[in-house]
């Protein structure tokens, strides 16, 4: 059986591991699979600067990996879905199997 894809469906896959393919977002992926939490907990827990956290956050968004909420004076982020959990799960499992 042949099942091509199409180009839309290429172009979001596409999307989602160039958004992948970073390591700080991939750190910033894990610590949300565990819980939301906004810029500045993001960057104190990971060690890097808020105005990093902010860009490589706006990256995930629009590659519909993770979402935001506003929260008094800071924005919240989660993980978009449980799709995403998974495939993150997936990744560092296969990255991890000996």
């Amino acid at each position: 059986m042949n099942e091509s894809l199409d180009s839309q469906t290429i172009d979001n896959v596409t999307e989602i591991f160039k958004a992948l393919s970073e390591g700080n977002r991939l750190r910033i992926m894990h610590l949300l699979s565990h819980g939301e939490n906004s810029v500045g907990h993001i960057a104190h827990k990971l060690e890097m600067s808020q105005s990093n956290v902010s860009h490589q956050l706006r990256v995930l968004k629009q590659a519909h990996l993770v979402k935001a909420k506003r929260d008094g004076q800071s924005m919240i982020y989660a993980i978009d879905d449980t799709h995403v959990t998974t495939l993150l799960k997936q990744a560092i499992h296969h990255a991890t199997h000996q």
